[in-house]
């Protein structure tokens, strides 16, 4: 009896952790394909092209999905302090990712302005190296209270940023602003 509590603990533990674990895995696969696209990064490097891409993904993704209320994977971040904005519900998750950083210092500011659910943050670094950097984790609290976080990134020029958030709870909701600059 004791042996077989034990092992149904330690399963339920091991299926809670990977249900709630938070990793660069989705921004890394769009940073790997942004690198394909453009090459090496630059002090020259031009935004245009891959914002003139990433919108003709996102007409054609809103044109396709415009009846079925269907979400895109990793979402475009600007780095010029625009905020986007969104719910996360039900033990899923949304994943931004930046251009390259011209700057050596970028700061992500995520506005929890209502919801309940407990959430999770993971900031990560992806390099024309193919060297992925987890740079900041954080949690936000299972409460109704409005909560700012700002993170202050460091060392980042030339990388793309990914921002991954993961709803923890089954029921409620996590409404949020997040901006680069």
């Amino acid at each position: 009896m004791k042996k077989s509590i034990i092992v149904i603990a330690v399963a339920l533990f091991a299926f809670s952790f990977t249900a709630q674990a938070q990793n660069c895995n989705q921004g890394k696969k769009l940073a790997e394909k942004t690198w394909e696209q453009f090459g090496p990064w630059k002090p020259n490097f031009s935004l245009i092209p891959f914002k003139n891409k990433v919108e003709k993904v996102k007409r054609a993704w809103n044109w396709i999905s415009s009846n079925s209320g269907a979400n895109i994977g990793p979402r475009f971040l600007e780095t010029d302090g625009g905020n986007e904005s969104g719910s996360i519900t039900g033990q899923t998750k949304r994943t931004f990712v930046t251009p390259p950083s011209f700057n050596n210092t970028v700061k992500i500011t995520i506005n929890k302005y209502d919801g309940r659910a407990e959430t999770g943050v993971v900031i990560c670094s992806h390099g024309r190296d193919g060297i992925t950097e987890t740079l900041k984790t954080f949690t936000f609290p299972n409460d109704k209270n409005g909560k700012t976080k700002v993170f202050t990134l460091t060392g980042v020029k030339g990388k793309i940023i990914s921002v991954a958030m993961r709803n923890k709870s089954v029921a409620n909701k996590f409404k949020y602003r997040i901006n680069a600059e």
